[in-house]
């Protein structure tokens, strides 16, 4: 942790700038407070009335799509168990055996927070607790020895889970929450239901580490003003004029802008056999949060969305992938597709590289206490709504 004027500020003062912050209509607000990025106290308050408490996007659908397959994904610092059973229902358990809490399924290689794979049961490696695809516990060796012992008394904890548009999402909450679908069927129905995000297919996921604050990527996520200058060779190719950028309304669990692109064809626009879209929605763009962590941006022809955490004050984790339609997804050459998702994956790491400069930059920025007012652009009202979002939670009010 780099500790600077805000690391050792007091909860209720992080509280205080917040609350102050979010009292002002968006024409008179100013930007996210900069000790909200660095303060330990707020940290560990978001991670308990947030990521212990939200929906937190963790994949796709299609990503475990047969009896079987599974994933893990960490979320608030508990390692999850996403698998699909036998009746083709998707479950969530944490990722730990019922017996002293030895970790079941271990993560890949490159990101121990992480794995995808296929099983027929679940068998702990320390002593052979083993458990079916439903996490009910089916054996476990020399147990009889304990007097009263009982299998069906030893499952994995169970998580709630849900999904939306062939995203899954993921909760520790003990208590029943509204699911995504309801919180978010206004968006659903004014604007994103008619792309039908779940029929796209998943072509890539890859994880990412950057040396900022997670509150940075969001900030930089939900506006596009800075994609003419900042985006040279990736999104501002699209040409959509800033002036023509449309803000969707308040609401207390998304936010979304939406700019059409000028062009008919090509990146960006729909496939001449894409039935579900009409008129410029044949070339409209949607950047949308869903709250707290959950970003996207959506097309006529892919979607590229980011599910992010903190790591500290100082880093951040995210998971992020890109899907696409059926109709784009046929058109790929079976002999050509591992050329053509390296080369997708060509282009959004250029894009991630353009923004990572940017947000390592407002993470450094923001450690000074010595910093103007700051304000904000008409098209950086969906940041204005994630604050308030983060002041409601923060305040106990969701």
């Amino acid at each position: 942790m780099n500790k600077n004027a805000y690391s050792d500020l007091p909860l209720s003062d992080a509280l205080a700038q917040l609350e102050a912050c979010t009292s002002q209509p968006f024409e008179c607000a100013q930007p996210i407070p900069p000790a909200l990025n660095h303060a330990q106290s707020f940290l560990a308050h978001e991670h308990d009335v947030i990521f212990s408490k939200e929906w937190i996007c963790i994949g796709r659908e299609d990503e475990i799509p047969n009896p079987g397959d599974y994933l893990t994904h960490e979320v608030a610092g508990v390692s999850v168990l996403i698998v699909r059973e036998k009746k083709e229902i998707l479950r969530a358990f944490v990722n730990a055996c019922a017996h002293r809490f030895a970790c079941l399924v271990p993560g890949n290689e490159e990101d121990n927070t992480s794995s995808k794979g296929t099983a027929k049961r679940f068998t702990c490696r320390y002593h052979a607790w083993t458990y079916g695809l439903d996490g009910q516990l089916i054996n476990a060796p020399y147990m009889k020895m304990k007097e009263g012992f009982q299998l069906s008394d030893h499952g994995l904890r169970q998580l709630q889970l849900s999904t939306w548009q062939g995203f899954v999402y993921v909760t520790l909450a003990s208590e029943t929450i509204e699911p995504p679908d309801q919180r978010l069927k206004t968006l659903t129905n004014n604007v994103v239901g008619r792309y039908d995000m779940g029929c796209y297919i998943t072509v890539l996921r890859e994880t990412m580490i950057w040396n900022a604050n997670w509150k940075n990527l969001i900030g930089n996520f939900t506006e596009s003003y800075h994609v003419p200058m900042a985006h040279g060779e990736t999104f501002a190719k699209h040409e959509k004029p800033l002036e023509e950028y449309v803000c969707g309304e308040d609401n207390n669990h998304y936010g979304y802008h939406r700019a059409a692109q000028k062009s008919d064809t090509g990146l960006g626009a729909a496939h001449p056999k894409n039935q579900r879209l009409s008129g410029q929605w044949r070339r409209m763009m949607v950047d949308f949060c869903v709250f707290p962590n959950h970003l996207v941006t959506l097309m006529p022809d892919y979607l590229w969305y980011i599910s992010v955490q903190p790591k500290g004050t100082d880093q951040m984790i995210a998971t992020w992938g890109v899907a696409i339609p059926p109709e784009v997804f046929d058109d790929i050459p079976k002999a050509g597709y591992e050329q053509w998702v390296s080369e997708f994956k060509h282009y959004m790491d250029i894009a991630n590289e353009e923004d990572k400069e940017l947000v390592e930059a407002l993470h450094i920025g923001t450690r000074s206490p010595l910093l103007p007012t700051g304000t904000y652009h008409p098209l950086e009202k969906n940041l204005w709504q994630f604050t308030k979002y983060l002041s409601r939670m923060c305040r106990g009010s969701p």
